[in-house]
């Protein structure tokens, strides 16, 4: 019997780490990011993340299944990821364990807790695992880098795992559907593809007194909130003062809310100088993420580049416009449990034109 030859083995070694482990469509780049990474490197760094697991004696700790007769106490270790956007996606399908566990707790970086603390399925959430109450029956580990394992190694060592993301990296990929189909196959759920799909978008919760601070703001009824700023300039539209001159002209009436962070103020400034038509009501850096998903929850359509507000929207089931450029496909961040309509540029968001911007607003606005 011949036997397969080395680079047969290793196309299989790394074709795995971005080969999904499960069976539904993942929509990614996965085919352009073979062509143009080093397959010697992703082995390395593969074999590296398996020697130090296996170093430490995690291999027969790992859990290929979820057990919920015996994995009563979880805790999701997800750690190493800055980005609110990608944590969001990341950690939606906690939803699938929304009442089968006796608890899910959630040890995650400390710039992220805010998302978290007011959640209907997590129990507990820390930065620390010196803040959680445990035992633990299962940990949860999003993925294999050194970052991710500190803690598993540190503090949970004989606790069982699974893995959710493990060696998959490097493609961009529909993170929000990639975490449903991982914990649905994890959990042997009998959901098929389409009752996925229709659970999969991100969730968090605002506090009470987040509602309530929002809710003495008395925003007007039917406003559109309109997320300003970007931390890469590729990402961040500076064409907004031309939208909102063409829904003036297009015979829209509705309040504009101005949204972001620090970054936002110098487009907040434009506008405000810019004679769009439109009354502008100015909330740039006044805000938690809290109290943005609940006054997004108050209007009528949100429009945004790709960044942390656009999954901050997502997570308000509110009608969105988002626009996306370069490598960056819809695709990648959008799922069909999204109320949005989608805008590609080819290398940067400024690229979308005005009028495709107006013309989606206004349809989202009638959908």
């Amino acid at each position: 019997m011949k036997l397969p030859s080395l680079n047969h083995r290793l196309s299989e070694y790394v074709r795995a780490t971005w080969t999904p482990p499960f069976s539904q469509p993942l929509p990614s780049n996965a085919d352009q990011y073979a062509s143009q990474v080093s397959w010697w490197q992703v082995a390395r760094r593969r074999a590296l993340r398996e020697l130090n697991l296996a170093w430490h004696g995690q291999g027969p700790l790992q859990c290929t299944r979820i057990d919920l007769a015996v994995h009563r106490r979880v805790l999701w270790i997800h750690q190493g990821t800055p980005q609110v956007g990608d944590s969001l996606m990341d950690l939606a399908a906690r939803v699938l364990l929304k009442g089968r566990v006796e608890r899910l707790d959630l040890l995650t970086d400390a710039h992220l807790l805010g998302l978290y603390r007011h959640d209907d399925v997590f129990t507990q959430v820390a930065s620390s695992p010196a803040d959680l109450g445990g035992p633990y029956d299962l940990v949860l580990l999003h993925g294999t880098s050194s970052r991710s394992l500190k803690d598993k190694l540190g503090n949970f060592r004989r606790v069982p795992f699974a893995h959710m993301q493990g060696f998959y990296t490097g493609p961009e990929f529909n993170r929000t559907l990639f975490g449903f189909y991982r914990l649905a196959q994890l959990l042997r759920s009998p959901l098929g593809l389409d009752a996925l799909d229709r659970l999969a978008r991100p969730s968090m919760q605002a506090s009470p007194d987040e509602e309530a601070a929002i809710e003495r703001l008395g925003l007007p009824v039917r406003s559109i909130a309109v997320a300003l700023g970007g931390v890469r300039d590729w990402r961040t539209y500076t064409r907004w003062p031309e939208v909102l001159r063409g829904l003036r002209a297009a015979g829209l009436r509705a309040p504009v809310v101005l949204l972001g962070s620090d970054n936002g103020i110098p487009m907040r400034d434009a506008l405000q100088a810019a004679d769009t038509g439109l009354s502008l009501i100015d909330r740039v850096g006044q805000h938690s993420l809290g109290e943005v998903h609940a006054l997004m929850r108050r209007c009528a359509l949100v429009l945004c580049a790709d960044g942390g507000l656009l999954h901050v929207a997502h997570t308000a089931d509110v009608p969105v416009v988002a626009l996306f450029a370069g490598l960056i496909e819809p695709r990648f961040r959008v799922t069909a449990a999204n109320r949005t309509l989608s805008l590609h540029g080819k290398t940067t968001v400024d690229d979308v034109p005005v009028a495709d911007v107006v013309l989606s607003a206004l349809a989202a606005m009638a959908r």
